[in-house]
């Protein structure tokens, strides 16, 4: 991962996580249509399922809209990629000239992504008490993002502990509301991240499921340097996620927007522009 030495505003992350609907035909799409934007990462998620749901979930009968098999079990297994293309699409990312990382749920997801020689990891916001995972991600020492939805602060402060002496760590307000209202979204812990971890982390970011770009705005102005969305081809697709991720024109507005208010903050430093000059000439003459 190339956080910290970024020639962009802002890490930018489009989180495809399962809306490529376990096909990898569609996560290539996805890749392909993230082409020629600011977009520095593109993140998935690892799961193997015959370990990380109980025998009653398993079992549990699954019918919905947005199913893709008769029990959860089935519908879980149908969303995952294989190993092999899981490792075609790490491939196919990182020759698009982006990073790719990847959440997980178990040791054994850990395992493969470190075997394939996975660049950063995510700890997503269902793992950021799981000590034990904690702990095996902390022993491969790379970079990590962390995401901090139902949280506590000591949940976190336990993490940041765990995870300090890791080659990077990042680490990313988030609220697991799907999607979530701005009320809820509680931005202002960016900067309070900031003073309570500057000694143990690398930069602090934002992960939303909210609706809109405002919202990315505003934590980049309280000091986000990673912006993490979901991203889909077409948000009436199939799916849970789909509906609460951006599209490729919200997520160019996003990027757009960050990169008009970096040039618009410009220098702390007062003085007289040159642009001003013909103002300056007539209006004080």
């Amino acid at each position: 991962m190339n956080i910290i030495n970024r020639k962009t505003p802002t890490y930018f992350i489009a989180e495809i996580g399962q809306n490529h609907q376990g096909d990898i035909n569609i996560a290539k799409k996805m890749v392909d249509s993230l082409k020629g934007l600011s977009v520095n990462c593109i993140k998935t998620a690892k799961r193997d399922i015959d370990i990380c749901l109980s025998e009653e979930q398993k079992i549990m009968i699954y019918n919905n809209p947005n199913s893709f098999g008769r029990t959860y079990y089935e519908h879980r297994k149908a969303l995952e990629l294989s190993h092999d293309h899981f490792i075609e699409l790490k491939n196919y990312v990182e020759d698009a000239g982006f990073d790719f990382i990847s959440s997980f749920t178990d040791k054994n997801s850990l395992d493969f992504l470190c075997e394939i020689g996975i660049s950063g990891l995510k700890i997503a916001s269902q793992r950021t008490s799981d000590i034990e995972l904690l702990q095996q991600a902390a022993e491969t020492k790379l970079p990590v993002i962390l995401s901090t939805g139902m949280s506590s602060l000591k949940d976190i402060d336990t993490a940041v502990n765990i995870l300090k002496d890791n080659k990077e760590l990042h680490l990313l307000q988030c609220t697991s509301t799907y999607p979530c209202p701005e009320e809820d979204l509680n931005l202002n812990v960016i900067p309070a991240y900031k003073d309570r971890y500057n000694q143990s982390i690398d930069t602090v970011g934002f992960s939303g499921h909210h609706i809109g770009v405002a919202s990315d705005i505003a934590a980049y102005m309280l000091g986000a340097e990673i912006i993490e969305r979901h991203y889909t081809l077409d948000r009436t697709m199939k799916g849970t996620d789909h509906p609460g991720s951006l599209e490729k024109r919200g997520l160019e507005y996003v990027l757009n927007y960050i990169g008009q208010v970096n040039k618009a903050l410009g220098s702390s430093k007062k003085e007289i522009l040159k642009s001003e000059l013909p103002a300056l000439k007539k209006l004080r003459g």
